[in-house]
This record gives C-alpha cells, structure tokens and sequence, in this order.
C-alpha cells in the first residue's frame, strides 16, 4: 500500500511540471506586471532592437577594436553561441548568442526553452555603435524517458509577438528578462570598450575583406 502511495506522489508530481499551467501559478504577478509595461525600442519593420552611436573622444579606433572583442567573447557562454563575422579592415564584429529562460514551479526553476539574438559593433577612431537584435525564442520540451529538457527543432517564437497561449506570465517573464540582461550587457561594454590597455600588434589579415554597404 506504502508503495503504491508513493507512486501516485511521483505521478502527481510529474503530470503537474509537465503541464504549462503549473509553471506560471494562476494567482502570481510576472515581473512585468509587478515593476510595469515593458516597452522596447522598434526598427523601421516592428522588430525589438537596441542601438546606439556612442563617442568616445578620447580612445583610438585600435583600443576600441581590440576591446569590443574582448567584450563579444565574455558573453558567448551557451553551447553554439559564437562570433560570425570579424572585419578588422571595417571595424566590425558580429556575434550569435543566447541564453536560457525558465518557469517556475513551487519545487524547481523548470526550462521553458532559450532566446536568442544577434549582436554587432563598429568601431570608428573616436566612435563605436552597438546593435543588438533578431530576437528569437526555442522552446524546450521534456522527454518522458529521462526526464531532461531539450529544444523543440524548427519551432521558433520571435519576441516581438505579445500572446502566448497557456504560457502568458511566463512570457512576459522572458521579455523582462531579455530587457533586463540587454541593459547589463550593454552597460558592461561601455564600460570595458574604454579601457586602456598596452598596445598590442592586431592581425589585420585574421580575415579576408568583404565589401560592405554600411555608412555611418
């Protein structure tokens, strides 16, 4: 009797984490409803962005270059998260990253999938702009035979769309997170892109030139 107890607990417990009403409790607030309307800045097509043009008087477009490197790879933590392009001759670096987003339950953070998103900076002598952008959410699903969560292939969500059935606090929940992490990021470059550090010889051959149409 003991035992058949017990596993009607587990059964319970499993069927409740695996179904999305559970994750984001009926009665709780989503941060976005707690701290307000989060409100992103759009492009000329209705996607979310972050850009910027920022001068920096006072550093050379070398130092600008090599640091904006060193930024790119600090957050490049996820497993396929990696640098697409690198134009020393144009100043330009680009980067695919992601990170983990989750719901959560009275027991455990539960992975609810992944956002992902592009990132690029140009460096000028006494200037450098950042975008941010292509925002995209995986979602995962959990495999009933170990237990583990993995991505659902081809099944993609952009950020910009406002409904998500079944999952809505949780939803919101991301876009906070996503504002959240952006703002962090963007702040740390600005403050690593400045710094001063020896000189060091750049192999302006690392990569082949590619003409480009970007004019700024």
């Amino acid at each position: 009797m003991k035992n058949i107890l017990i596993s009607l607990v587990l059964m319970l417990i499993f069927n409740l984490n695996s179904n999305g009403q559970w994750y984001a409790f009926k009665f709780k607030k989503s941060k976005a409803q707690q701290f307000g309307q989060i409100k992103f800045q759009k492009d000329q097509d209705g996607k979310i962005i972050f850009y910027e043009e920022v001068k920096a008087d006072t550093v050379s477009r070398d130092t600008l270059w090599k640091n904006a490197r060193i930024w790119i790879k600090s957050i490049l933590n996820e497993k396929g998260d990696k640098i697409t392009d690198e134009q020393y001759l144009y100043g330009t670096i680009e980067a695919s990253t992601s990170f983990m987003v989750h719901t959560s339950s009275m027991i455990s953070k539960i992975p609810h999938g992944k956002i992902y998103y592009d990132v690029s900076i140009d460096v000028k002598d006494q200037k450098y702009r950042y975008t941010f952008s292509n925002f995209r959410f995986q979602y995962y699903k959990q495999d009933r035979k170990d237990l583990k969560y993995y991505p659902v292939h081809n099944q993609f969500k952009a950020l910009e769309v406002e409904k998500f059935g079944g999952y809505q606090n949780a939803w919101n929940d991301h876009k906070y997170e996503l504002k959240r992490r952006i703002e962090s990021q963007i702040a740390n470059l600005k403050r690593t892109i400045i710094l001063s550090y020896k000189p060091i010889l750049l192999d302006t051959n690392a990569s082949k030139p590619v003409i480009r149409s970007k004019d700024w």
